[in-house]
């Protein structure tokens, strides 16, 4: 990659000589994800984009201020600060800054064989997702780590460690539980973080479905359909896997009997418990307590 630093005052720009690239491609650690180039436009007063035929790669635009704009798909879409504009590979698209208030940007094309399953999981015709504000300072803090890796040499090493560094940063807009995608309006409206903190507060409780969904203000048909598609189980299933966390923390950091550590998260039968206990961690807590960890 080389740096331009030529156009918006302070704008970084690094692109991936092809030769590196192509190693990097290759390599077992970097065939899944790689990045092509990338970048920072602070206040980007005038820019703008138009790719007809799209890009083999993917693009990933996060805006830490101000506002753009995205044509994809026939859609105007509005980008603000603290939103993701995420365009796949091949994908017609034009973007650019608002002409009142341009965007300030941290950009980057990448590629690789598992582009592919993350555009998958953007719900159709959506491709802006908005991050709450502390992932939008960790993801900006990840990029400015690329930069600094990127301006020492763009080895194959270095490389790598930025495919890496783009791992995170994809994980956190598509699997942070309560994420918003695209201008929609309901993971905003049932974030279901607070429900989840109320079912680690209450690991000796055994709580119902109709419990949890009245403390997130839900029906409970559509509760369970927001937390399914949120987490991928449900409600009750979720709660008894974070107690089994709570009895495999105690069973690591005490000496209390099995029986003791069943009564503190309120199974009065420690057969039954022992019987949750292996089928959701895949042995018995006293297995469990002696096996070798770390």
């Amino acid at each position: 990659m080389k740096a331009k630093t030529v156009g918006f005052a302070g704008q970084i720009i690094h692109y991936s000589p092809t030769n590196v690239l192509g190693h990097v491609a290759r390599h077992p650690l970097g065939v899944g994800l790689h990045a092509k180039c990338l970048g920072w436009y602070p206040k980007a007063q005038g820019h703008g984009i138009q790719r007809p035929n799209g890009l083999d790669e993917c693009i990933l635009i996060v805006c830490t201020k101000g506002k753009g704009w995205a044509e994809i798909d026939g859609l105007r879409l509005k980008v603000a600060a603290d939103q993701v504009l995420f365009i796949p590979s091949n994908k017609p698209h034009a973007y650019g800054a608002d002409d009142n208030d341009p965007w300030s940007i941290h950009w980057m094309h990448f590629s690789g064989s598992e582009t592919a399953s993350y555009a998958i999981m953007l719900p159709a015709r959506e491709y802006v997702l908005s991050i709450p504000v502390a992932d939008a300072k960790e993801i900006a803090s990840m990029f400015r780590e690329s930069y600094r890796l990127a301006s020492s040499g763009l080895t194959e090493r270095t490389l790598l460690l930025v495919s890496h560094i783009l791992r995170p940063v994809l994980g956190l807009l598509f699997f942070q539980t309560g994420r918003s995608l695209g201008g929609c309006s309901r993971a905003i409206a049932h974030d279901l973080s607070k429900s989840i903190e109320f079912m680690r507060a209450n690991p000796a409780r055994s709580l119902s479905l109709q419990e949890l969904s009245r403390h997130a203000g839900l029906s409970p048909a559509r509760y369970s359909a927001l937390f399914r598609e949120q987490t991928g189980s449900s409600p009750v299933e979720h709660h008894i896997r974070l107690r089994m966390q709570t009895a495999c923390h105690s069973l690591d950091t005490t000496a209390l009997s099995v029986k003791e550590v069943a009564a503190k998260l309120g199974y009065d039968d420690p057969y039954y418990f022992s019987r949750i206990f292996q089928k959701i961690i895949g042995c018995s807590p006293l297995a469990y307590r002696r096996s070798v960890k770390g």
